[in-house]
């Protein structure tokens, strides 16, 4: 058996015992042996809700109701199984009527329409129950009404049990969808990140094989000079292929997601905020985290952004120890967009602030190996507000905390 045949089986074996247990909770409307019953609501709610066929769900319900009430009725009635079973096959019958009425009508396929949908719910329901009571003997004009009344009631309780269900797995879906969108636009805008030190290195490349083959050049009296620069400069020839490989299979892969053409401000503060409080919580820090936005316009650079932001406020998460308070405020200037990202830290040593935006530049270091950071996240930063033709300042007090100030034109982050 398949392992979606099992999950297929587990279903409906799960269906049915909920349906049966249900099928217990009844309640007498007059004196008699007719009898409402919660399972048909459960029974309704499964069709409407799971992707089973009505045949098969209404012959193992209505087998597991015979035998289940069998069994109860047994404890407590005397007489011989057969007449027992006689007692409760009319409830069996019941939902095999019921079953078969809804494949019939095919009453899975208007589920979407609620009119519909509830008003076949009603009549299976009326045609279900009159059937059962000229099975038992006991049809009369006040078990009539009843059955009209209680028909109508399951019928548009069961629908609404469904929408609400429905709603809550499209939440739920929602959620997960928000989470991964969120997930891939980080990783997203790491690649970018990333790709300005590609295309810098591409650049030094470019350099170091211009200066080989001129020292080649000058050098035809000595060979082995002559040689050995041609060599280098071969050997950076294929240095720069293998990155001009790896730079274009970015680019391709970047160029799905630039079709995107915007991001509202308000949406990207959310996906940050969802990721940091993520990185806060597994990093078990105690930290107060806050994204204030003035203005919400949309971005078409949002990539960029999420990685000026990432970086410098995860650089105020690790500064700030177990506790801390993290704001960045957003706000708009006649052409440039302003962001503050503030910390509660220790601050950061005035002779230090000239050089971290230095490449390989860094103060923080692994408490338990004593490695150093790679430093280049703020050098990160800074390529990229430079890209964006905007500026990058930093206020810290030694003991107070740090403020990075942002401005970028609002024509660079809206190409």
């Amino acid at each position: 058996m398949t392992e979606t045949k099992k999950i297929r089986l587990k279903k409906y074996i799960v269906s049915v015992i909920i349906i049966a247990l249900f099928g217990e909770l009844y309640f007498f409307p007059f004196k008699g042996s007719f009898r409402f019953s919660a399972g048909v609501l459960a029974f309704s709610l499964i069709l409407l809700y799971l992707d089973l066929s009505e045949i098969y769900l209404t012959l193992f319900t209505s087998l597991t109701v015979l035998l289940l009430r069998g069994f109860i009725n047994s404890l407590s009635i005397d007489g011989s199984i057969v007449d027992i079973l006689k007692l409760d096959l009319p409830g069996a019958l019941y939902y095999m009527l019921f079953g078969v009425l809804a494949h019939l009508s095919a009453l899975t396929e208007k589920k979407d329409k609620s009119i519909q949908c509830i008003s076949i719910l009603f009549f299976i329901d009326i045609i279900s129950n009159l059937f059962e009571s000229l099975l038992r003997g006991n049809l009369n004009i006040n078990l009539f009404h009843y059955i009209i009344l209680i028909g109508t009631a399951r019928s548009i309780i069961s629908y609404t049990l469904f929408i609400l269900l429905r709603r809550q797995e499209i939440l739920i879906r929602q959620g997960e969808h928000q989470k991964r969108y969120a997930q891939l636009n980080s990783i997203i805008s790491n690649i970018q990140a990333e790709m300005f030190y590609l295309n810098k290195s591409m650049k030094d490349i470019e350099n170091v094989m211009s200066k080989s083959y001129k020292l080649y050049e000058e050098n035809k009296e000595n060979l082995g000079i002559r040689e050995d620069a041609l060599d280098i400069a071969r050997e950076v020839h294929e240095i720069k292929k293998d990155y001009y490989r790896v730079i274009k299979g970015f680019e391709s892969f970047l160029e799905d997601f630039d079709e995107n053409d915007f991001m509202d401000l308000k949406d990207i503060s959310l996906i940050i905020e969802n990721n940091i409080n993520r990185y806060i919580e597994q990093s078990n820090k105690k930290i107060d985290f806050r994204f204030v936005i003035n203005n919400n316009i949309p971005i078409n650079e949002y990539y960029l952004l999420f990685t000026i932001l990432n970086n410098l406020i995860i650089n105020g998460i690790d500064a700030s120890g177990e506790k801390g308070e993290i704001l960045v405020i957003q706000k708009t200037g006649r052409e440039n967009m302003i962001f503050l990202v503030e910390d509660k830290a220790k601050g950061i040593d005035e002779d230090i602030i000239p050089y971290i935006f230095n490449p390989g530049f860094t103060t923080k270091y692994d408490e338990n190996t004593g490695e150093a950071s790679t430093g280049i996240g703020l050098s990160h930063v800074k390529n990229i507000v430079d890209k964006l033709k905007g500026t990058i300042t930093i206020n810290s007090k030694k003991g107070q905390g740090t403020q990075f100030k942002i401005s970028i034109p609002i024509n660079s982050l809206r190409r």
